[in-house]
Protein backbone atom coordinates (compact mmCIF):
# COMPACT_ATOMS: atom_id res chain seq x y z
CA UNK A 1 0.00 0.00 0.00
CA UNK A 2 1.15 3.34 -1.09
CA UNK A 3 1.47 5.62 1.80
CA UNK A 4 1.20 9.50 1.75
CA UNK A 5 3.93 11.73 3.55
CA UNK A 6 3.56 15.37 4.75
CA UNK A 7 6.08 17.89 2.84
CA UNK A 8 8.40 20.49 4.00
CA UNK A 9 8.03 23.86 1.43
CA UNK A 10 9.99 22.78 -1.34
CA UNK A 11 11.37 26.02 -1.58
CA UNK A 12 11.74 27.88 1.24
CA UNK A 13 11.36 24.19 3.95
CA UNK A 14 8.74 26.10 6.18
CA UNK A 15 6.28 23.39 7.69
CA UNK A 16 3.38 26.96 7.66
CA UNK A 17 0.72 25.86 5.39
CA UNK A 18 -2.59 26.80 4.58
CA UNK A 19 -5.24 24.23 3.08
CA UNK A 20 -6.41 25.29 -0.39
CA UNK A 21 -8.35 22.36 -1.61
CA UNK A 22 -8.46 18.91 -1.20
CA UNK A 23 -8.18 16.93 -4.15
CA UNK A 24 -9.92 13.15 -4.40
CA UNK A 25 -9.91 10.22 -7.00
CA UNK A 26 -10.83 7.14 -7.36
CA UNK A 27 -8.44 4.26 -7.51
CA UNK A 28 -7.54 2.01 -10.68
CA UNK A 29 -7.98 -2.01 -9.80
CA UNK A 30 -3.70 -1.34 -9.83
CA UNK A 31 -1.53 1.42 -11.44
CA UNK A 32 -3.04 4.16 -9.13
CA UNK A 33 -0.03 6.64 -7.44
CA UNK A 34 -2.49 8.50 -5.42
CA UNK A 35 -6.47 8.59 -4.23
CA UNK A 36 -6.41 12.01 -2.78
CA UNK A 37 -4.29 15.09 -1.70
CA UNK A 38 -4.47 18.60 -0.30
CA UNK A 39 -3.47 21.86 -2.02
CA UNK A 40 -1.47 23.70 0.04
CA UNK A 41 -0.01 27.40 0.36
CA UNK A 42 3.31 28.09 1.86
CA UNK A 43 2.69 30.77 4.87
CA UNK A 44 6.18 32.05 4.54
CA UNK A 45 6.86 32.01 0.59
CA UNK A 46 3.56 31.39 -0.52
CA UNK A 47 4.72 28.92 -3.26
CA UNK A 48 2.02 26.96 -3.77
CA UNK A 49 2.14 22.37 -4.13
CA UNK A 50 0.27 19.38 -3.52
CA UNK A 51 1.01 17.91 0.13
CA UNK A 52 0.28 14.27 1.41
CA UNK A 53 1.33 12.55 -1.63
CA UNK A 54 3.58 9.31 -1.98
CA UNK A 55 7.64 9.37 -1.67
CA UNK A 56 9.53 10.12 -5.04
CA UNK A 57 10.06 6.42 -5.79
CA UNK A 58 6.31 5.79 -6.08
CA UNK A 59 6.46 8.59 -8.23
CA UNK A 60 9.09 6.90 -10.40
CA UNK A 61 7.39 3.35 -10.38
CA UNK A 62 4.24 4.70 -11.89
CA UNK A 63 6.11 7.04 -14.34
CA UNK A 64 7.87 4.11 -15.56
CA UNK A 65 4.77 1.32 -16.01
CA UNK A 66 1.88 3.60 -16.51
CA UNK A 67 3.58 6.34 -18.67
CA UNK A 68 0.57 8.10 -20.79
CA UNK A 69 3.38 10.09 -23.10
CA UNK A 70 3.69 7.12 -25.29
CA UNK A 71 1.15 8.68 -28.05
CA UNK A 72 0.74 4.91 -29.28
CA UNK A 73 -2.29 5.27 -30.58
CA UNK A 74 -0.93 7.79 -32.91
CA UNK A 75 2.21 6.00 -33.74
CA UNK A 76 4.43 7.63 -31.36
CA UNK A 77 3.97 11.37 -32.79
CA UNK A 78 2.40 13.68 -30.87
CA UNK A 79 -0.23 15.79 -31.50
CA UNK A 80 -0.21 19.34 -33.77
CA UNK A 81 -0.56 21.54 -30.91
CA UNK A 82 2.19 19.68 -29.45
CA UNK A 83 4.22 20.36 -32.16
CA UNK A 84 3.63 24.12 -32.38
CA UNK A 85 4.65 24.28 -28.41
CA UNK A 86 7.82 22.47 -29.57
CA UNK A 87 8.90 25.08 -32.13
CA UNK A 88 8.53 27.96 -29.46
CA UNK A 89 10.84 25.86 -27.24
CA UNK A 90 13.23 25.72 -30.69
CA UNK A 91 12.82 29.36 -31.05
CA UNK A 92 13.80 30.39 -28.03
CA UNK A 93 16.53 28.26 -26.78
CA UNK A 94 18.59 28.34 -30.11
CA UNK A 95 19.66 31.91 -29.32
CA UNK A 96 21.39 31.09 -26.03
CA UNK A 97 23.75 27.86 -27.57
CA UNK A 98 26.77 29.42 -28.50
CA UNK A 99 26.87 27.01 -31.95
CA UNK A 100 25.49 23.09 -33.24
CA UNK A 101 28.13 21.58 -31.44
CA UNK A 102 26.43 22.28 -27.86
CA UNK A 103 25.27 19.06 -26.08
CA UNK A 104 21.63 19.15 -25.13
CA UNK A 105 20.00 16.86 -22.68
CA UNK A 106 15.77 16.47 -22.60
CA UNK A 107 14.58 15.17 -19.88
CA UNK A 108 11.08 13.70 -20.05
CA UNK A 109 11.42 13.85 -23.33
CA UNK A 110 8.52 11.45 -24.36
CA UNK A 111 8.78 10.07 -28.09
CA UNK A 112 11.44 12.37 -28.48
CA UNK A 113 9.86 15.10 -31.33
CA UNK A 114 11.39 18.66 -29.73
CA UNK A 115 14.76 16.66 -29.80
CA UNK A 116 14.43 16.17 -33.59
CA UNK A 117 13.36 19.85 -34.04
CA UNK A 118 16.95 20.34 -32.59
CA UNK A 119 18.39 17.94 -34.99
CA UNK A 120 17.04 18.78 -37.67
CA UNK A 121 18.34 22.43 -36.98
CA UNK A 122 21.81 20.84 -37.45
CA UNK A 123 22.10 20.28 -33.41
CA UNK A 124 24.81 17.14 -33.53
CA UNK A 125 25.22 16.15 -29.75
CA UNK A 126 21.67 15.61 -28.60
CA UNK A 127 20.02 12.91 -25.93
CA UNK A 128 16.77 12.49 -23.97
CA UNK A 129 16.31 10.93 -20.64
CA UNK A 130 12.46 9.27 -19.99
CA UNK A 131 11.25 6.96 -17.75
CA UNK A 132 9.69 4.58 -20.28
CA UNK A 133 11.49 2.10 -22.02
CA UNK A 134 8.31 2.60 -25.19
CA UNK A 135 9.16 6.40 -25.52
CA UNK A 136 12.86 5.45 -25.68
CA UNK A 137 12.39 2.77 -28.19
CA UNK A 138 9.72 4.85 -30.33
CA UNK A 139 12.62 8.03 -30.17
CA UNK A 140 15.13 5.60 -31.49
CA UNK A 141 12.38 4.44 -34.41
CA UNK A 142 11.21 7.46 -35.34
CA UNK A 143 14.11 9.98 -34.97
CA UNK A 144 17.04 7.93 -34.59
CA UNK A 145 17.55 10.24 -31.09
CA UNK A 146 19.65 8.47 -27.51
CA UNK A 147 17.27 8.57 -25.12
CA UNK A 148 18.27 6.66 -21.80
CA UNK A 149 15.45 4.88 -19.85
CA UNK A 150 15.43 6.10 -16.13
CA UNK A 151 15.16 8.81 -13.67
CA UNK A 152 17.47 11.56 -13.08
CA UNK A 153 18.47 9.56 -9.99
CA UNK A 154 19.53 6.32 -11.21
CA UNK A 155 21.14 7.20 -14.83
CA UNK A 156 24.72 7.19 -14.74
CA UNK A 157 26.11 10.93 -16.63
CA UNK A 158 28.91 12.22 -15.63
CA UNK A 159 29.21 16.00 -14.17
CA UNK A 160 29.13 18.56 -16.75
CA UNK A 161 27.75 16.45 -19.82
CA UNK A 162 25.33 18.86 -21.11
CA UNK A 163 25.48 22.41 -22.13
CA UNK A 164 22.10 22.73 -22.35
CA UNK A 165 19.42 20.66 -19.97
CA UNK A 166 15.37 20.96 -21.12
CA UNK A 167 12.89 20.34 -18.65
CA UNK A 168 9.51 21.23 -20.16
CA UNK A 169 6.58 20.05 -18.59
CA UNK A 170 8.62 18.11 -15.82
CA UNK A 171 9.16 19.94 -12.82
CA UNK A 172 5.56 20.34 -11.76
CA UNK A 173 5.78 16.12 -11.56
CA UNK A 174 8.66 16.06 -9.08
CA UNK A 175 8.44 15.93 -5.10
CA UNK A 176 12.02 15.70 -4.34
CA UNK A 177 12.66 19.24 -6.02
CA UNK A 178 15.89 19.90 -4.41
CA UNK A 179 17.43 16.68 -5.48
CA UNK A 180 16.54 17.66 -8.82
CA UNK A 181 17.71 21.10 -8.99
CA UNK A 182 21.12 19.43 -7.49
CA UNK A 183 21.65 16.71 -10.26
CA UNK A 184 20.83 19.12 -12.65
CA UNK A 185 23.28 22.06 -11.43
CA UNK A 186 26.33 18.81 -11.75
CA UNK A 187 25.13 17.70 -14.75
CA UNK A 188 25.52 21.50 -16.54
CA UNK A 189 28.93 22.60 -17.88
CA UNK A 190 30.17 25.36 -16.73
CA UNK A 191 28.48 28.08 -18.84
CA UNK A 192 25.54 25.37 -19.21
CA UNK A 193 21.63 27.33 -19.40
CA UNK A 194 18.71 25.30 -18.29
CA UNK A 195 15.65 25.74 -19.90
CA UNK A 196 12.47 25.00 -17.66
CA UNK A 197 8.62 25.32 -19.12
CA UNK A 198 5.66 24.69 -16.44
CA UNK A 199 2.20 25.65 -16.16
CA UNK A 200 1.55 28.80 -14.91
CA UNK A 201 -0.71 28.79 -11.82
CA UNK A 202 -0.88 32.18 -11.26
CA UNK A 203 -3.10 31.85 -14.51
CA UNK A 204 -4.88 29.07 -14.30
CA UNK A 205 -8.15 31.15 -13.51
CA UNK A 206 -7.95 32.82 -16.65
CA UNK A 207 -8.50 30.18 -19.46
CA UNK A 208 -11.66 27.31 -19.15
CA UNK A 209 -10.66 23.94 -18.43
CA UNK A 210 -12.60 20.97 -17.06
CA UNK A 211 -13.15 21.51 -13.09
CA UNK A 212 -9.92 21.02 -11.25
CA UNK A 213 -8.35 19.50 -13.95
CA UNK A 214 -4.76 21.52 -12.86
CA UNK A 215 -5.05 19.65 -9.57
CA UNK A 216 -4.26 16.68 -11.62
CA UNK A 217 -3.25 12.64 -10.19
CA UNK A 218 0.84 14.05 -12.04
CA UNK A 219 0.41 17.64 -11.32
CA UNK A 220 1.98 17.91 -7.30
CA UNK A 221 3.83 21.74 -7.89
CA UNK A 222 2.25 24.93 -8.92
CA UNK A 223 4.57 27.19 -9.94
CA UNK A 224 4.43 30.97 -11.09
CA UNK A 225 6.74 33.51 -12.44
CA UNK A 226 7.94 34.32 -8.86
CA UNK A 227 8.29 30.71 -7.30
CA UNK A 228 10.18 29.33 -10.20
CA UNK A 229 12.60 32.07 -10.07
CA UNK A 230 12.94 32.00 -5.87
CA UNK A 231 13.53 27.94 -6.60
CA UNK A 232 16.27 27.94 -9.10
CA UNK A 233 17.86 30.50 -8.07
CA UNK A 234 18.14 28.75 -4.67
CA UNK A 235 20.16 26.36 -6.82
CA UNK A 236 22.78 28.85 -7.98
CA UNK A 237 20.65 29.52 -11.14
CA UNK A 238 20.66 33.25 -12.30
CA UNK A 239 17.59 34.16 -14.25
CA UNK A 240 18.69 34.98 -18.02
CA UNK A 241 15.11 34.94 -19.38
CA UNK A 242 11.47 34.19 -17.96
CA UNK A 243 8.07 34.55 -19.89
CA UNK A 244 4.22 34.15 -19.44
CA UNK A 245 3.15 32.30 -22.15
CA UNK A 246 0.00 30.70 -23.78
CA UNK A 247 -0.31 27.26 -25.84
CA UNK A 248 -3.72 25.79 -27.39
CA UNK A 249 -3.70 22.24 -25.97
CA UNK A 250 -6.44 21.45 -28.16
CA UNK A 251 -8.97 22.80 -30.48
CA UNK A 252 -10.81 24.41 -27.90
CA UNK A 253 -8.53 24.41 -24.62
CA UNK A 254 -5.46 26.59 -23.79
CA UNK A 255 -3.09 25.98 -21.21
CA UNK A 256 -0.43 28.68 -19.56
CA UNK A 257 2.89 28.11 -18.85
CA UNK A 258 6.11 29.75 -16.81
CA UNK A 259 8.85 29.72 -19.68
CA UNK A 260 12.69 30.77 -18.20
CA UNK A 261 16.57 30.35 -19.20
CA UNK A 262 18.82 29.90 -16.00
CA UNK A 263 22.79 29.42 -16.06
CA UNK A 264 24.63 28.25 -13.85
CA UNK A 265 26.72 30.54 -12.02
CA UNK A 266 29.33 30.09 -9.46
CA UNK A 267 29.74 31.78 -5.82
CA UNK A 268 26.28 33.47 -6.65
CA UNK A 269 25.17 36.33 -4.26
CA UNK A 270 22.75 35.37 -1.27
CA UNK A 271 19.15 34.96 -2.32
CA UNK A 272 16.17 36.19 -0.81
CA UNK A 273 12.71 35.19 -1.63
CA UNK A 274 10.19 37.38 -2.75
CA UNK A 275 6.84 36.38 -1.58
CA UNK A 276 4.34 34.73 -4.11
CA UNK A 277 1.27 36.79 -3.46
CA UNK A 278 -0.51 36.07 -6.84
CA UNK A 279 -0.90 32.36 -6.85
CA UNK A 280 -2.99 31.62 -3.56
CA UNK A 281 -5.27 34.34 -5.45
CA UNK A 282 -5.99 32.98 -8.48
CA UNK A 283 -6.12 29.33 -6.91
CA UNK A 284 -8.87 30.30 -4.81
CA UNK A 285 -10.43 31.83 -7.89
CA UNK A 286 -10.22 28.95 -9.65
CA UNK A 287 -11.41 26.38 -7.50
CA UNK A 288 -14.41 28.29 -7.32
CA UNK A 289 -14.93 28.75 -10.95
CA UNK A 290 -14.53 24.87 -10.65
CA UNK A 291 -17.14 24.31 -8.26
CA UNK A 292 -19.67 26.13 -10.35
CA UNK A 293 -18.40 24.22 -13.66
CA UNK A 294 -18.87 20.53 -12.02
CA UNK A 295 -22.26 21.72 -10.84
CA UNK A 296 -23.25 21.71 -14.57
CA UNK A 297 -21.39 18.41 -15.13
CA UNK A 298 -23.09 16.93 -11.68
CA UNK A 299 -26.18 17.57 -13.34
CA UNK A 300 -25.89 16.05 -16.67
CA UNK A 301 -24.76 12.75 -14.89
CA UNK A 302 -27.81 12.69 -12.31
CA UNK A 303 -29.80 12.88 -15.96
CA UNK A 304 -27.78 10.04 -16.64
CA UNK A 305 -27.99 8.09 -13.35
CA UNK A 306 -31.70 8.59 -13.35
CA UNK A 307 -32.32 6.70 -16.80
CA UNK A 308 -30.41 3.99 -15.90
CA UNK A 309 -29.68 2.97 -19.07
CA UNK A 310 -26.57 0.89 -19.51
CA UNK A 311 -23.59 3.54 -20.57
CA UNK A 312 -20.45 3.23 -21.76
CA UNK A 313 -17.54 5.92 -20.53
CA UNK A 314 -14.51 6.96 -22.52
CA UNK A 315 -11.53 8.36 -20.49
CA UNK A 316 -10.15 6.87 -17.34
CA UNK A 317 -7.35 9.99 -16.50
CA UNK A 318 -7.72 12.79 -13.83
CA UNK A 319 -11.16 13.90 -14.89
CA UNK A 320 -13.26 10.73 -14.77
CA UNK A 321 -10.98 9.11 -11.56
CA UNK A 322 -12.83 12.39 -10.04
CA UNK A 323 -16.04 12.04 -11.15
CA UNK A 324 -16.05 8.65 -10.18
CA UNK A 325 -15.13 9.85 -6.75
CA UNK A 326 -17.33 12.92 -6.31
CA UNK A 327 -20.73 12.39 -8.27
CA UNK A 328 -23.11 9.87 -9.01
CA UNK A 329 -21.04 8.79 -12.28
CA UNK A 330 -20.10 5.56 -9.60
CA UNK A 331 -24.13 4.82 -9.56
CA UNK A 332 -24.16 4.64 -13.65
CA UNK A 333 -24.87 1.58 -15.25
CA UNK A 334 -21.37 1.57 -16.86
CA UNK A 335 -20.47 -1.73 -18.73
CA UNK A 336 -16.72 -0.46 -19.49
CA UNK A 337 -14.71 2.47 -19.62
CA UNK A 338 -12.71 2.61 -22.73
CA UNK A 339 -9.06 4.02 -22.75
CA UNK A 340 -6.33 4.58 -26.13
CA UNK A 341 -3.62 3.90 -23.55
CA UNK A 342 -2.74 -0.20 -24.09
CA UNK A 343 -1.50 0.94 -19.77
CA UNK A 344 -4.52 1.16 -18.76
CA UNK A 345 -6.54 -1.41 -20.84
CA UNK A 346 -7.13 -4.43 -18.89
CA UNK A 347 -7.17 -2.85 -15.53
CA UNK A 348 -10.69 -2.10 -13.44
CA UNK A 349 -12.46 1.27 -12.29
CA UNK A 350 -15.26 0.18 -10.19
CA UNK A 351 -14.42 -3.07 -10.93
CA UNK A 352 -15.51 -2.37 -14.18
CA UNK A 353 -13.30 -3.44 -17.33
CA UNK A 354 -11.11 -1.12 -19.34
CA UNK A 355 -10.97 -1.74 -22.87
CA UNK A 356 -9.56 -0.20 -25.65
CA UNK A 357 -11.69 1.72 -28.38
CA UNK A 358 -11.35 -1.22 -30.69
CA UNK A 359 -13.39 -3.49 -28.51
CA UNK A 360 -16.45 -1.32 -28.73
CA UNK A 361 -16.82 -1.60 -32.33
CA UNK A 362 -20.20 -4.30 -31.64
CA UNK A 363 -21.56 -2.06 -28.31
CA UNK A 364 -24.16 0.23 -29.16
CA UNK A 365 -25.00 1.78 -26.01
CA UNK A 366 -24.68 5.39 -25.62
CA UNK A 367 -20.70 6.43 -24.66
CA UNK A 368 -20.03 9.69 -22.36
CA UNK A 369 -17.10 11.26 -22.89
CA UNK A 370 -15.06 12.34 -20.03
CA UNK A 371 -13.00 14.71 -21.22
CA UNK A 372 -12.74 18.26 -22.23
CA UNK A 373 -9.54 18.60 -24.02
CA UNK A 374 -9.99 15.67 -25.89
CA UNK A 375 -13.61 15.83 -26.18
CA UNK A 376 -13.94 16.97 -30.40
CA UNK A 377 -10.68 14.51 -30.91
CA UNK A 378 -12.68 11.64 -29.25
CA UNK A 379 -16.11 12.34 -30.73
CA UNK A 380 -14.21 12.45 -34.20
CA UNK A 381 -12.64 9.11 -34.03
CA UNK A 382 -16.04 7.61 -32.90
CA UNK A 383 -18.06 9.07 -35.76
CA UNK A 384 -15.03 9.35 -38.61
CA UNK A 385 -12.52 6.33 -37.41
CA UNK A 386 -14.52 3.44 -35.54
CA UNK A 387 -17.69 4.67 -38.03
CA UNK A 388 -20.14 4.09 -34.87
CA UNK A 389 -23.59 5.47 -34.37
CA UNK A 390 -24.06 5.34 -30.54
CA UNK A 391 -25.22 8.37 -29.14
CA UNK A 392 -22.55 10.75 -27.30
CA UNK A 393 -23.00 12.11 -24.27
CA UNK A 394 -20.49 15.08 -23.84
CA UNK A 395 -19.81 17.13 -20.32
CA UNK A 396 -19.04 20.86 -22.07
Amino acid sequence: MIQNTKRNCPICNSKNKKLLFRQKFFPLSDGSLLTSYDVVVCETCGFCCADNIPEQTEFDIYYQEMSKYEYQDSGGKESEFDLMRFQIYLNTIKPYLPSTKSSILDVGCATGRLLSLFKESGYENIQGLDPSPVCCKVAAKLYGILVQTGNLWDVEIPEKSFDCIILSGVLEHIRDLDRALSILGNMLSDDGILFIDVPDASRFSMYSDAPFQQFSMEHINFFSPISLSNLVKHFGFFELLSLQESYPQSANTVSTSVMGIYKKVENLAPIYIVRDQLTQLDLTTYIKQSQKIEECIHQIINDVVNKASPILVWGTGTHTLRLMETSRLSQAKILAFIDSNHRYQGKKLFDIPIIAPDDIKNKHEPILISSRVFQESIKIQIRDILKLDNDIITLY
